[in-house]
């Protein structure tokens, strides 16, 4: 007998496409339960009974059903606690972490992707190694905290960009910071010691006609092209314009482009991801990266691709269970 669908989400309580989800998964009457990280273990209370498969899992006092899939959208930390030792407290959030990712890892469900694989897939240089091996287009790329060999290839490239290898956030002085894509240019070079301390990615600059976010949800492929070069401050990183026109289109990738991207997918083990690709003023593909969590609600706002839906029917799905 088919089991009914029971959804558990693993998200935050600032995402919007967790929200959008949720909403949907609501007026379908799917029963379902959204884990918000940020709320354990200063302001809800966890249980977990490992040998209870009636009551495996409690939040406070509610015991949640055994999920037939489970989305892993992202875990985010709580603030620490008011006159708490940071020490005391970061030792709580690790704890909490491991017995949030300790109790769904070993689940039986359709996963949205699984922890391990999300961790795994964060790699940056791990992802451009694959996407080369796949015969995906990648730009000249060194990593490296080496002053010497970034002046060496700066030359070489001509025009450089640089970004981090994993995180695209930094906490300074108890705020968030977003890094974003930058380009090295000639006067940098000779500002280059403080590099040491940390290796990035140094790619040559790639000429771009649009940028292009292709979002995959199970088999189905979502790409959009981003008309970036018509904003200067959306040329290197379209992240970072502020400028809600900006203009956007669907696209249809190439099919020999669709299959590899698939096939990347598939050897990361991600059910959904959002790609980065340049497409180039001669028509060429170029991959950047991949983000096993990334944004794609604005997408749908704007070109109503239907990625939302995708999301919600993916986890509703149980004819493979």
């Amino acid at each position: 007998m088919m089991r009914k669908a029971v959804v558990l989400i693993v998200s935050t309580k600032v995402d919007a496409a967790t929200d959008d989800v949720v909403q949907r998964l609501a007026r379908q009457g799917i029963p379902h339960h959204r884990l918000n990280t940020e709320e354990y273990p200063f302001h809800r209370r966890i249980t977990y009974n490992p040998s209870d498969s009636a009551a495996w899992l409690q939040c406070d006092d509610e015991p949640l059903m055994e999920p037939t899939s489970i989305w892993y959208r992202r875990m985010r930390i709580p603030s620490t606690p008011e006159r708490m030792d940071e020490g005391v407290a970061t030792f709580c959030r690790n704890e909490t972490r491991a017995t949030i990712l300790g109790s769904i890892i070993g689940q039986e469900a359709r996963w949205m992707s699984h922890p391990a694989d999300v961790w795994a897939a964060e790699f940056k240089p791990y992802q451009l190694r694959l996407a080369a091996s796949l015969g995906l287009r990648i730009p000249p790329t060194v990593i490296t905290n080496d002053p010497a060999i970034i002046r060496a290839r700066f030359r070489a490239f001509g025009s450089m960009v640089i970004k981090p290898t994993r995180s695209g956030h930094v906490v300074k002085d108890g705020a968030d910071h977003a890094i974003y894509t930058s380009q090295l240019l000639e006067s940098h070079l000779d500002e280059l010691d403080s590099a040491r301390w940390s290796p990035s990615i140094y790619q040559a600059l790639i000429p771009k006609r649009y940028d292009v976010r292709v979002t995959f949800v199970g088999e189905r492929c979502f790409a959009a092209a981003i008309d970036s070069q018509t904003d200067p401050a959306a040329r290197i990183d379209w992240r970072q314009t502020d400028n809600p026109e900006l203009p956007h289109h669907p696209i249809q990738l190439p099919g020999d482009l669709e299959a590899a991207l698939h096939r990347l997918m598939r050897l990361l083990s991600l059910t959904f991801g959002a790609i980065d690709l340049v497409l180039t003023p001669s028509g060429e593909y170029v991959f950047l990266e991949v983000n096993p969590s990334g944004q794609w609600l604005w997408l749908d706002d704007m070109l109503h691709l239907g990625i939302t839906d995708a999301v919600a029917d993916w986890l509703t799905e149980t004819s493979t269970l």
